[in-house]
């Protein structure tokens, strides 16, 4: 067992060293987002094409627009702290080695009638440009975001930021329509709510202004089917309250879908509470506990006009969108063609997955759920598809290390991240890996998540992934084909096999009674020698 073993660790290594050239060109960008509110640093490591990943993150609290409802002028402490924060971030990117560097300014910025004199000082004391977005752009690259990290083709988009509020209609994943709004958590509540806590009048007063604005906007009406996707962290911290009110098993915003219902209740909640009870509520951020009851009910109002009953939280934002701009360069529009395959694929290149591997246990398991019988399971497309994603994942916690690398590829699926597809999907996609060497498959860790029959179509699932594991199980390809059929209660495999299949067949035999639990039927294996080619003897 322990050679079988060194010779599957060889395979993987020489897997590796074969892409090793591809994951060298690595490059870094560090991009920064001089917000209304805060000033956000996000560093991307990305290998150009193939996969990137966000390797660090620094955000500060700086108040830009603080005072600015009064006169479109940033004071000296505003400006001071701004400054500060950006000396701050420089000294980080050459601490870091970064010397590239995307620096963007949003609405406080943009509307500052002391604009010129606060760049020029930005650029003498940190020494990094900054481009002022106008709101259009602001639009763009929060349309960029969403649109490649959820499964978004038609309905909205709304950026809710410190100063401003973006509303992007998307037709058929382009950007149709844009808005820029003075709606930002911090200047609607400089302009609106004054006391604390605040009153009721003072709450109908805003409620009624934002009625105004939204109804001037002819195209924001929500039909049937189409997706509101919210970005910006009030957002976040919306979804974050209602989580946590639900003690929801998840740590995951992103994909998170939250209804009209809960954002009225988060407003209602705020706004019984002073800032000071307010940062007593689990998963409030301190810095954004006086901002967040106008930002809810900007984002209450909002769902209300557009008729929209819930809202999908995206966690990426105009940083992410500028990122996508350079990362997609040269292949057309800077849109994922699929954006739920180019996520598994990234998750997969991150962690260098032996990618002949996993393209032959998800050819085997596809193979295998298209010959069964419809009414032998339980599953339909969305499954098959999620089975796709667990093949060509199963094997990434290797990264980690080989013992237990089931329960480290479910727990990099998990926290890693796979934008488009949903809670309940990501899950099922990590029980998957997490069950495919051995184990009874359980779901009861994300029973909340899970609709009725999951446990039974997990089970299904697990089967084909865990037979088909057992038939590369010496990571060689002799298992070539399969043809699977039902007859009586018997299920009929045939595996073309070419070269040696003793090492296949026995994996396979420890593993029938999966496959017969979750089908009911006796799994009787046929293997059948193919023969040579002179193209096999060559590979």
């Amino acid at each position: 067992m322990e050679a079988e073993n060194d010779l599957i660790n060889l395979k993987r290594l020489k897997t590796l060293a074969e892409h090793s050239d591809v994951y060298r060109d690595s490059q870094r960008l560090a991009i920064i987002d001089m917000g209304s509110n805060s000033f956000r640093l996000i560093v991307v490591e990305y290998v150009p094409q193939l996969s990137f990943k966000v390797t660090d993150e620094v955000r500060e609290a700086v108040r830009l627009s603080e005072g600015m409802a009064a006169n479109d002028v940033m004071s000296a402490a505003a400006m001071d702290r701004a400054a500060r924060v950006m000396r701050i971030y420089a000294a980080f990117c050459a601490a870091s080695g970064i010397n590239d560097i995307v620096a963007v300014g949003t609405s406080a910025i943009r509307e500052a009638r002391n604009r010129a004199y606060f760049l020029k000082r930005i650029v003498s004391e940190s020494n990094i440009p900054v481009r002022v977005l106008e709101g259009e752009e602001e639009a763009y690259y929060a349309y960029l975001a969403a649109v490649n990290s959820t499964t978004l083709t038609d309905g909205f988009v709304l950026d809710l930021g410190g100063g401003s509020m973006e509303i992007i209609r998307v037709k058929n994943r382009r950007n149709a329509n844009a808005i820029s709004l003075p709606l930002g958590a911090v200047r609607v509540t400089e302009r609106f709510l004054h006391s604390d806590p605040v009153t009721s009048k003072e709450v109908k007063k805003l409620q009624s202004h934002l009625r105004d604005v939204y109804q001037n906007i002819d195209w924001f009406q929500a039909e049937p089917g189409m997706m509101l996707v919210g970005e910006g962290g009030t957002l976040r911290l919306i979804a974050r309250l209602i989580q946590k009110q639900k003690h929801y098993p998840l740590d995951h915003l992103h994909g998170y879908v939250m209804t009209l219902d809960e954002v009225d209740a988060v407003v209602d909640k705020l706004a019984s509470l002073s800032v000071a009870e307010r940062n007593k509520l689990a998963g409030m951020k301190h810095d954004r506990a006086d901002i967040s009851l106008a930002g809810a009910i900007v984002v209450a109002e909002a769902m209300r006009a557009s008729g929209a009953k819930s809202m999908t939280i995206c966690s990426q934002s105009m940083r992410e969108g500028l990122f996508y701009e350079r990362f997609l360069a040269g292949s057309g529009a800077p849109v994922f063609h699929n954006v739920r395959h180019a996520a598994v694929l990234n998750l997969a290149h991150l962690y260098r997955f032996q990618e002949q591997h996993a393209e032959h246990i998800a050819r085997l398991t596809l193979s295998m759920f298209d010959q069964l019988p419809p009414e032998t399971h339980d599953c339909g497309p969305v499954e098959r598809e999620l089975l796709w994603a667990a093949s060509m994942l199963h094997d990434i916690g290797v990264s980690v290390d080989y013992h237990d690398h089931h329960k480290h590829s479910a727990y990099l699926i998990l926290n890693g991240g796979l934008p488009g597809y949903t809670h309940r999907e990501i899950a099922l996609i990590a029980l998957m890996a997490r069950y495919h060497r051995k184990g009874k498959p359980t779901v009861d860790e994300f029973a909340s998540l899970l609709k009725p029959g999951d446990d039974r179509r997990l089970l299904q699932l697990c089967a084909l992934l865990r037979l088909a594991e057992q038939l590369d199980r010496s990571r060689d390809g002799v298992v070539r084909d399969l043809s699977l059929r039902v007859v009586g209660g018997h299920a009929l495999m045939e595996i073309n096999f070419r070269g040696d299949e003793q090492v296949a067949l026995w994996a396979l035999e420890r593993h029938t009674d999966i496959f017969e639990q979750a089908f009911g039927l006796k799994l009787q294996v046929i293997p059948i020698p193919v023969e040579t080619t002179a193209d096999d003897a060559l590979a």
